[in-house]
C-alpha cells in the first residue's frame, strides 16, 4: 500500500470475545490480498462503542495467541498486540496507534474496520488526527454497499478521492489511502458462539486450542454435557 520501504503492518482491533476462525480467515486474506509485511490482532482493553466484554482482557489476548499459535498458515506474520493492556481505559483507537508509533516508528499502519465502523468514523475520537496517521482497509459489512462506502469517504474530514481509474481505491491527506475490499467479509458477531457455548455446545467457528481455554476457564456459563 505505500511506495516507501517501511514496514506495512495492519492493525485488526476489536473485543473478540472470543476470537474466532472467521477472524483468524479474515486475518490471513487481508495480509495476502494488500500484501502487508504483518498483521497485528489489537484486543480492546475497554472500547468506547461498546459494552464491556465478557471476559477479560488477559483470557481475551490468550485466546488469540492460542489460535494463532495452531495456524501455521500465519507464518509468524500475524501476532497479538497487547498494547491497550499499557494505555489508560477507554481504548481509543488513536491513542493505541501514537503507542505503537512511539514504540516501532519504522512502520506504515493500516486500520482495518468493517464497512458499517467506516459509516460510524466520524464519531470517533480526534478522527481527524487519526485519518492523518493511518490508511484505512475496508471489508464488507453485511448490507452496507459500495455507494454507501464511497459516500462515507468522501464525506471524512478530512475526505478521500477516489483514484481515477479505481472503484476500490481513494487517496486521503498527507498520501493516506483507503482500500474497500468487497470480496472480504467481516465475519459474523461472536455473540452467537458465546450462546452456543452458554449452551454446552462446541462452535464450529471455534479453533480447537480457543475451546480448551474456554473449558478450562469456565469462560461465557460453559457448562459441560452429559
Amino acid at each position: 500500500m505505500a511506495a516507501d520501504a517501511a514496514l506495512r503492518v495492519g492493525l485488526f482491533g476489536g473485543t473478540f470475545d472470543p476470537v474466532h476462525q472467521g477472524h483468524i480467515e479474515l486475518a490471513l486474506r487481508v495480509l495476502a490480498r494488500c500484501r502487508l509485511d504483518r498483521l497485528w490482532f489489537i484486543p480492546a482493553l475497554l472500547p468506547p462503542h461498546k459494552q464491556r466484554p465478557l471476559a477479560s482482557f488477559a483470557h481475551r489476548a490468550a485466546m488469540i495467541e492460542a489460535a494463532l499459535a495452531d495456524c501455521r498458515q500465519t507464518d509468524g506474520r500475524i501476532r497479538c498486540a497487547r498494547i491497550e493492556e499499557r494505555l489508560p481505559a477507554p481504548s481509543y483507537t488513536l491513542n493505541t496507534v501514537q503507542a505503537l508509533i512511539r514504540e516501532e516508528p519504522g512502520c506504515r499502519y493500516s486500520l482495518v474496520i468493517g464497512a458499517d465502523s467506516l459509516l460510524d468514523l466520524p464519531h470517533w475520537h480526534r478522527i481527524d488526527e487519526l485519518l492523518q496517521t493511518v490508511d484505512l482497509i475496508v471489508v464488507k459489512r453485511d448490507e452496507i454497499d459500495r455507494t454507501a462506502v464511497d459516500r462515507a469517504l468522501t464525506a471524512l474530514t478530512p475526505a478521500f478521492v477516489r483514484e481515477p481509474g479505481h472503484c476500490d481505491r481513494w487517496h486521503g491527506q498527507g498520501g493516506r489511502i483507503a482500500l474497500y475490499l468487497d470480496d472480504i467479509e467481516l465475519p459474523v458477531s461472536s455473540s452467537a458462539i458465546r450462546e452456543e457455548l452458554a449452551e454446552g455446545a462446541t462452535p464450529a467457528l471455534l479453533p480447537p486450542p480457543v475451546l480448551a481455554h474456554i473449558r478450562r476457564h469456565r469462560l461465557y456459563g460453559w457448562k459441560e454435557t452429559v
